[in-house]
């Protein structure tokens, strides 16, 4: 992804760090749904 510019490139740590929140708010927003799911069918 960060090829274009060499070294430790600063550009590379707000990236991470928005992509790693938005993996955690899809994991959260998934166990959410799997377990309302549950709590309703039962």
């Amino acid at each position: 992804m960060s090829s274009n510019t060499p070294g430790p490139n600063p550009n590379s740590s707000p990236v991470e760090l928005n992509r790693t929140s938005l993996y955690w708010g899809l994991l959260l927003i998934f166990v959410l749904a799997v377990l309302f799911s549950s709590y309703f069918f039962n």
